[in-house]
């Protein structure tokens, strides 16, 4: 297998046969349920119900997913008790994003919960998609494009359910400006981003004048950080009539300085869902890249913004 130094797979050994690749993938899954496992316990020690019971399922439904491999693997009289190279169960879960989202409990929601599953579900997607384009073997390449499709099904779903618990939980400002039809000009998506923007640096605004008497000199850096990000929108579009009703809605249920960075946090990760929604379902692929593109911009932010939350909490 020829393999880019940067791929998902650039140290992994090779899988050698059909029964290899479904014993990757059902070890993938259960470790996937341990994980989901260990995190309902944490929640329901934390008495956070309503998560541990969204973990509960997603360990429920990954034991289902995992009998529709062994279904497959005995429909192409795979073996499927091959040893597995422990480097492939480090890619279950793993990435930055993963891991800030699951080391931070006291934050966690059924909404961040499924946004992980999300994430591991996509990083095993990579992983069987990358397999199969690479490989040689036709049989093993074949395998992979099924099991690939079968996760595509398992991550649709459950951004589905992401969004609902999205809408249940809390409706961002973002959410509320009515912005989820994907553009179809470029000239519309930049629209849509500069209102975006304009939300994010206001409240950003808001909560840096509001608490500004508790801001230590770290969370003054990480606010500083995100206005530097979004410099590009004119503080005169975050003043006047607009500014002071974007103000009034965000201090409905901002009562702390915690509160705000949760709000602020939250309005990140709704424009990640946005942007990266854009690129999965128009027609324009001019949107896509620009779409993706707009989504890393808020990445590190979102990383930034957690970490202080998790210093806040004294964790």
């Amino acid at each position: 297998m020829i393999k880019s130094p940067n791929s998902v797979l650039a140290d992994a050994p090779p899988i050698t046969s059909p029964g290899h690749l479904f014993s990757v993938v059902l070890a993938l899954g259960q470790n996937t349920i341990k994980f989901c496992e260990r995190l309902a316990l944490e929640m329901k020690s934390m008495q956070n119900d309503d998560t541990a019971q969204v973990f509960d399922d997603l360990a429920h439904r990954e034991r289902e997913h995992i009998n529709s491999v062994r279904e497959q693997a005995e429909q192409a009289s795979a073996e499927i008790n091959a040893e597995i190279d422990n480097i492939w169960l480090k890619r279950d879960l793993r990435g930055d994003l993963a891991r800030e989202i699951a080391d931070n409990p006291y934050l966690m929601t059924p909404y961040r919960a499924l946004r992980l599953a999300v994430i591991n579900k996509e990083r095993i997607f990579e992983i069987l998609s990358t397999l199969a384009a690479n490989q040689e073997d036709g049989a093993i390449r074949r395998h992979a494009e099924t099991l690939a499709r079968m996760e595509l099904a398992e991550i649709a779903e459950l951004r589905l359910r992401r969004r609902r618990a999205s809408r249940s939980e809390v409706e961002t400002a973002i959410e509320k400006s009515g912005l989820g039809k994907p553009p179809l000009e470029l000239e519309n998506f930049n629209k849509i981003v500069g209102t975006v923007h304009t939300i994010i640096r206001t409240l950003t605004l808001t909560v840096r004048e509001t608490w500004a008497s508790e801001l230590t000199v770290e969370t003054e850096q990480v606010l500083d950080g995100v206005l530097d990000d979004f410099q590009d929108v004119p503080d005169g579009l975050t003043s006047g009539e607009t500014r002071a009703s974007m103000e009034a809605a965000i201090g409905q249920d901002n009562d702390s300085l915690f509160a705000a960075l949760k709000t602020l946090l939250r309005e990140l990760e709704s424009a990640v869902d946005l942007f990266l929604g854009y690129a999965e379902t128009t027609s324009s692929e001019e949107v896509v890249l620009a779409a993706q593109t707009t989504a890393e911009r808020y990445v590190h932010r979102i990383a930034v913004i957690r970490d202080e939350l998790s210093l806040l909490t004294g964790k």
